[in-house]
C-alpha cells in the first residue's frame, strides 16, 4: 500500500520498547494514547503482543494519519483505533478537551522520539494536556535521547543535537531535569528512568496525589 511509511527507528526500538511496556501496561485493559505516531507501526506491533491494550494513535500530519490507517488495515490491527489529529500546542489539547471518539481519561500517554524535533513549547503542551487526561494511576511515558544535569550522555548525542539545531534552532535534546520540572508544575511526578539502547531513555511520570 503506497500510504504505508516504513520508519527505520521502529525496527530499532520496537523490541526494547515492548520489553519496557510489558511490565508497565501488561495487566488489565489499558487505554493508551500515542502522541506523534508517525508511520503508525508501533500500535499494531505492541497490541499484537499486549492484547489488553486499546491503542489510540495520533499525529498532526495528514501523511502520518494515512500511514497509520494503512498499517492498521494491512495488519488487521483491530485494537488500534482510528487515528486522531492532535496538535499538542493547541488550546483544545492543552485544556483537556475529549478527543474525537476517545475516552475522557487514559491509562497511559506515550511519546516516542518527538520532543527533540519540536520546540520546547511542544513538550510543555504535551505535559499540560496529558496531566488533564491521565487517570489517577495513569502514566506519561517518554522515549528518546535526553541530557542529564545539562550534559549529553554520549558524544554521539552531542553530534545529533548539533545536527538538530542546525536544522531548527528550537529543536534539540531536552534536559531531563527541565522536563521533570515542567511535569511537576503540572502535577506529575517523575517515577522512573530506564536506560535504553543507543543512549536513549524511557522516562515515566504519573499523577502526584499530593499535588494541589
Amino acid at each position: 500500500m503506497s500510504d504505508m511509511q516504513d520508519a527505520p527507528a521502529f525496527h530499532r526500538n520496537k523490541q526494547p520498547m515492548l520489553e519496557v511496556l510489558t511490565p508497565l501496561l501488561g495487566q488489565g485493559t489499558k487505554q493508551v494514547l500515542e502522541i506523534a505516531s508517525g508511520s503508525g507501526q508501533h500500535g499494531p506491533f505492541f497490541t499484537n503482543v499486549l492484547t489488553n491494550l486499546v491503542w489510540w494513535p495520533s499525529d498532526i500530519s495528514d501523511d502520518a494519519v494515512k500511514s497509520i490507517n494503512a498499517w492498521k488495515t494491512h495488519l488487521d490491527a483491530a485494537a488500534v483505533q482510528e487515528p486522531q489529529i492532535v496538535d499538542i500546542t493547541a488550546d483544545q489539547w492543552r485544556n483537556g478537551q475529549t478527543l474525537n471518539g476517545g475516552p475522557e481519561k487514559f491509562d497511559a500517554i506515550l511519546s516516542m522520539n518527538m520532543i527533540h524535533i519540536a520546540p520546547y513549547a511542544a513538550t510543555t503542551g504535551l505535559i499540560e494536556g496529558a496531566a488533564k487526561r491521565l487517570n489517577g494511576n495513569g502514566l506519561l511515558i517518554f522515549y528518546g535521547p535526553f541530557k542529564r544535569d545539562g550534559k549529553h550522555t554520549a558524544p554521539s548525542n552531542q553530534v545529533f543535537n548539533e545536527s538538530l539545531q542546525s536544522r531548527n534552532s528550537g529543536w534539540g535534546i531536552r534536559d531531563l531535569e527541565e522536563v521533570t520540572d515542567t511535569a511537576a508544575n503540572n502535577g506529575l511526578k517523575h517515577c522512573d528512568t530506564i536506560e535504553m539502547p543507543a543512549n536513549n531513555l524511557v522516562v515515566v511520570f504519573k499523577p502526584d496525589a499530593e499535588s494541589p
